[in-house]
């Protein structure tokens, strides 16, 4: 068996520290839809995207995917929008869980619309019923995760 030297142990804590850098730089939001609301329940929120406070360097997007973690038939997506400084067709977004219940999320997307306020929309499929969520999101320029922060105006 080789021996591990004081390099190499190092580098691999090193690597494991950006991994874990990465991850942190996304956010968690948790919810619900219930059954109480109807068919239609719709969960709302308002994502505000600003420049890094560190380096000012400004948002180029938020990107964000979701995950219905109940059991079930119906599915759980968000559409995200946009209103202000976002090209032709880029303005809204919607991705979807095609599976309930799993460790698996939508497919990631993103809204390329600089600073400013994201309006999120998080429902589902089908009949009413009580449905939870997770969703990830996060702002950033590409290399570098800008100021991000969340608001629930509407819990369904």
């Amino acid at each position: 068996m080789k021996k591990l030297t004081t390099a190499s142990v190092i580098f691999l804590g090193l690597l494991g520290g950006i991994g874990f850098a990465q991850q942190a730089a996304a956010h968690d939001q948790a919810g619900g839809l219930s059954s109480l609301s109807g068919p239609g329940a719709t969960d709302f929120y308002e994502i505000t995207c600003a420049n890094d406070a560190a380096t000012g360097t400004p948002t180029n997007r938020l990107f964000f995917k979701i995950r219905d973690v109940t059991p079930g038939g119906n599915l759980v997506g968000m559409t995200v929008v946009k209103g202000v400084g976002v090209p032709t067709n880029g303005a809204a977004t919607t991705t979807v869980d095609n599976s309930g219940n799993d460790s698996g999320y939508s497919a990631d997307a993103e809204i390329k619309g600089g600073n400013g306020v994201y309006n999120v929309l998080v429902w589902h499929t089908g009949v009413a019923s009580n449905e939870s969520y997770t969703f990830q999101y996060h702002c950033d320029n590409g290399s570098v995760h800008t100021a991000t922060s969340i608001k629930r105006v509407s819990n369904q």
